[in-house]
């Protein structure tokens, strides 16, 4: 019987054909890729901690950091 992949061992292949990109790279590129300031993407990513996101997890933090309230 052939054994069945485990979760982690998926997302490991998974995340390989989904392309990552460093942070520096897409703040650089934030006003074309996301239609935001550089700024506006550091406050997202601020304490988030990784190098590398893929275009599909800023645009996800983005949306959550501009959809905030303020106190």
């Amino acid at each position: 019987m052939a054994e069945k992949p485990d979760k982690k061992q998926q997302l490991t292949e998974n995340s390989t054909t989904i392309p990552r990109y460093p942070v520096e790279e897409l703040a650089a590129n934030a006003e074309d890729l996301f239609a935001v300031r550089p700024e506006v993407l550091v406050g997202a990513l601020y304490g988030n901690g990784q190098a590398e996101l893929t275009i599909d997890e800023v645009k996800r933090l983005i949306d959550q950091f501009l959809k905030r309230k303020v106190n």
